[in-house]
């Protein structure tokens, strides 16, 4: 398990997380349900992960974190600049796991290049 691995699955939660607010709003309880399972699931995965990672690896996490957090905040800022100039006017809810969802997949594609190059 490395440092990107983790952060990846960590990221996963957090999309899980900042999701919650768009289907309670929305009274999907359905999506509700399955995301509260998943988000248990994931917590237990990213607990054994911890535990099984390498000493080196658990010391590159926090960088990984703080490159994740940073691409939460573009990929978040990019689909509210894309929904402001689309005037499609989504609820806050709905920018924010979109956002959120496109900054996982930036921290993940931004990631695998660095290791490649």
């Amino acid at each position: 398990m490395t440092a990107t691995r983790w952060s990846t699955l960590l990221g996963l939660w957090l999309v899980m997380l900042v999701s919650l607010p768009r289907y309670w709003l929305q009274h999907d309880t359905t999506r509700l349900a399955l995301l509260a399972i998943l988000m248990v699931a994931i917590v237990v995965a990213l607990v054994a992960f911890w535990r099984l990672m390498a000493s080196a690896q658990r010391e590159r996490c926090p960088a990984a974190i703080k490159h994740l957090g940073g691409c939460l905040l573009i990929g978040c800022l990019l689909i509210g600049a894309w929904h402001w100039a689309d005037v499609a006017a989504d609820h806050w809810a709905v920018i924010l796991s979109q956002g959120a969802a496109l900054g996982l997949l930036l921290h993940v594609v931004v990631r695998i290049w660095r290791r490649r190059h």
